[in-house]
Parts: structure tokens; C-alpha cells; sequence
């Protein structure tokens, strides 16, 4: 039953109740999931494997993921941006502007 586009939810840990996809089978405990959780390796036994399965092929990357996810009628949460150069620098700014006092 454990195989490659195999929907399940995470039980376990940090994104235990999001939906993810099998998306390679690493030996017999461990397999490589991805979807609403992080990309990552992850025991068999902190999943909880569920009958609907979506033709991905071994190793697809997050896009395909996400399609297949919808394609199944699994909402795909939107993860959000990684911190970038520049919203690092305009928070720095906020941060570094003079406080306005009042003219007597």
C-alpha cells in the first residue's frame, strides 16, 4: 500500500494533520513526502496512509505535487516566501528612521 503518489497525513511532529504525497520510497521505514508539509524524509509510521492516489512519477518536484494535490480536491495551503534581501533591508529601514519630537 506504501507507494509513490500515495496521499497521506502527517501524525507525527511538526506538520502532524497536513496532507502530503508519497514521492519516493527511501528503503522499507522511510519514505520522501512532500505537499502541504516540508519536503523531507519521514517514517511510514508517522503517516497515516489514506486510499486516494495520484499518478506522479518518482521523485516530482513541489509543482507537480501541488497539481496532483488539487487534482484530488486536497486544498494546497501557500507556503510563504522565504525572507528576502530585500524585505531584510526595508525592515532594517523602519527600524533605523529618526523618532519625529514636537516643536515647542
Amino acid at each position: 500500500m506504501i507507494e509513490v503518489g500515495r496521499l497521506c497525513v502527517k501524525i507525527a511532529g511538526r506538520d502532524a494533520g497536513k496532507e502530503a504525497l508519497i514521492v519516493e520510497l527511501l528503503d522499507k521505514n522511510f519514505v520522501l513526502i512532500d505537499g502541504n508539509t516540508r519536503r523531507r524524509k519521514t517514517n511510514v509510521d508517522h503517516l497515516e496512509l489514506l486510499p486516494k492516489k495520484a499518478d506522479i512519477k518518482k521523485g516530482a518536484d513541489h509543482a507537480e505535487v501541488e497539481k496532483a494535490l488539487k487534482s484530488l480536491g486536497v486544498d494546497v495551503e501557500k507556503k510563504t516566501p522565504a525572507r528576502t534581501k530585500k524585505v531584510v533591508e526595508t525592515k532594517a529601514k523602519e527600524k533605523t528612521k529618526p523618532i519625529k519630537t514636537k516643536k515647542k
